[in-house]
């Protein structure tokens, strides 16, 4: 859809589930995993289902299948320069998860994350120049009772794992994504065990000054930074339904970009890489929402 809400279209029009969609740089393809059942692509033993990465055109055309696994391929990310796109999988048995990078014709994997403590890992997303991914980690651990997750950062080429939230008493957090200027991270949270709804946080990325900007506990999710670093727009649930959000940085000035009886989740707003592919002018906001 636009920026301001309007024209909202379908890409994908597929009976299974779409999700997790992320956009090239150049703004001409969108990343995104398919679940081979309706279901979501759950491991249930009737259903057989998982999650393969995708990518098309941004008209919806020119399908193709990137990865083709028994195990669960998720989160797909572009990098800023368009050549690589990592993502999650357990594709290396048993239920740890870990982050794999692939060039984009989907030759060419590694396995970035081999970290023990990281137990299960989720939403990788690249830095603005490319060089570090920040991602989500559960169950880390020693000495990690009653924390559900936390967010960290990592090389680009593997090493320098450190933990953004180490300081903090949020958890189960999630959805991380960077600021324009690579200063900031913006991610939901909930402030506390057993807590229900999550809210939106900013925090630097050395772990440092962080900031609630929701205070609603309607359960916010999948913050993303607009282009212009002005807007964060996300997903909530404020109006008993999950919707598409945006508000000003500092939390100020809430509106809904769709009111719809079905879910609306996981914003993906095109932001301009700091290696300049492509002209940048008519940003476009996308958004995957479940029909019922």
């Amino acid at each position: 859809m636009d920026t301001d809400g309007n024209n909202p279209r379908n890409l994908s029009k597929n009976p299974n589930i779409d999700t997790n969609p992320s956009w090239s740089p150049d703004r001409q393809q969108v990343v995104f995993q398919r679940s081979s059942n309706a279901k979501g692509g759950k491991k249930d033993k009737k259903e057989g289902g998982n999650n393969d990465i995708y990518v098309m055109d941004k008209d919806g055309q020119n399908l193709r299948q990137l990865t083709d696994h028994p195990s669960d391929d998720q989160y797909p990310k572009w990098s800023p320069d368009g050549k690589q796109i990592a993502f999650v999988s357990n594709r290396d048995g048993g239920k740890e998860t870990a982050i794999y990078v692939m060039d984009t014709s989907g030759n060419n994997l590694r396995r970035l994350t081999n970290d023990a403590e990281l137990i299960w890992i989720t939403s990788p997303n690249w830095s603005p120049d490319g060089k570090q991914i920040v991602f989500v980690s559960w169950f880390i651990g020693k000495g990690a009772k009653g924390k559900g997750s936390g967010i960290f950062i990592i090389n680009r080429d593997g090493k320098n794992i450190r933990e953004v939230t180490k300081d903090s008493k949020l958890t189960s957090a999630e959805s991380p994504s960077w600021s324009a200027d690579g200063r900031q991270i913006v991610f939901a949270a909930s402030a506390a065990v057993g807590k229900n709804g999550n809210e939106i946080y900013v925090i630097d990325i050395n772990g440092k000054n962080l900031r609630q900007l929701t205070k609603d506990a309607n359960d916010n999710h999948h913050p993303v930074w607009s282009s212009s670093g002005r807007q964060i727009i996300f997903s909530s649930r404020r109006t008993g339904n999950y919707e598409i959000c945006v508000m000003d940085i500092n939390g100020a000035n809430i509106r809904n970009l769709t009111n719809h009886p079905a879910p609306d989740y996981q914003p993906s707003y095109f932001v301009p890489s700091l290696l300049p592919v492509s002209p940048v002018e008519n940003f476009k906001l996308t958004n995957w929402a479940e029909i019922k």
